[in-house]
């Protein structure tokens, strides 16, 4: 049986992108657990712990996105993922092919000697840790961007000098159309657009509403 593990840090975050990567390749509702989570500890993780401790059983696979799903620091990862092979469990991960099938073959092999376990442990740190480091940086440069983004929108469509409640609208015109599209390298999430245009949720989507993003 597969199950599928879905996280992001935050509630600001989005999961769709993980569940939409799960799905096509068979996926149900009933088999992902998602949920919205810090990575730094397991402790207040409930769908991960539920998953491990009550649905997962011997010969099952657990599938991620990215190994940094499971959490940020790879010494913690790598003992997550020995100790589920100790149970059976297989992990796979969508981003990270190359790794499962040396997870499969090393991990979920009871042939190893203590000076292989050994070897394995330092490949698996590093290779854990080259990836988790490349996500972050990542995950950095594209916050880098949506405030690049955020700067250029600003410069072409704001005018001042007016009443707030128009500037407020100026800036909501050529700010939200960057929370539209995911893939666009200007993306930004809502809770930064707040920020940028300087005004409430209730605020944003009553503009929303009232067409205030339409030239």
């Amino acid at each position: 049986m597969k199950y599928f593990y879905a996280r992001v840090s935050s509630d600001t975050q989005n999961l769709d992108r993980q569940i939409q990567a799960f799905k096509e390749i068979g996926a149900t509702e009933r088999t992902i657990f998602k949920e919205k989570k810090s990575g730094k500890s397991f402790e207040n993780r409930q769908a991960w712990n539920e998953l491990v401790n009550e649905w997962v059983k011997e010969n099952d696979t657990i599938v991620v996105k990215n190994l940094d799903r499971i959490g940020r620091d790879a010494k913690e990862v790598r003992r997550r993922l020995i100790d589920l092979t100790n149970k059976g469990i297989i992990v796979e991960s969508i981003d990270q092919g190359y790794l499962n099938e040396f997870l499969k073959e090393n991990l979920n092999s009871k042939k190893a000697n203590s000076l292989a376990e050994a070897m394995l442990n330092v490949m698996l740190d590093t290779m854990l840790e080259v990836d988790l480091l490349r996500a972050e940086w990542e995950r950095k440069e594209l916050r880098k961007r949506q405030r690049e983004g955020v700067k250029r929108a600003l410069s072409k469509g704001v005018k001042f000098g007016r009443s707030k409640d128009t500037e407020l609208r100026e800036r909501f015109k050529v700010i939200y159309p960057l929370t539209r599209n995911k893939n666009n390298p200007d993306y930004i999430s809502v809770k930064e657009a707040l920020e940028a245009i300087g005004c409430s949720k209730a605020m944003f989507y009553k503009m929303k509403k009232e067409g205030s993003h339409e030239i």
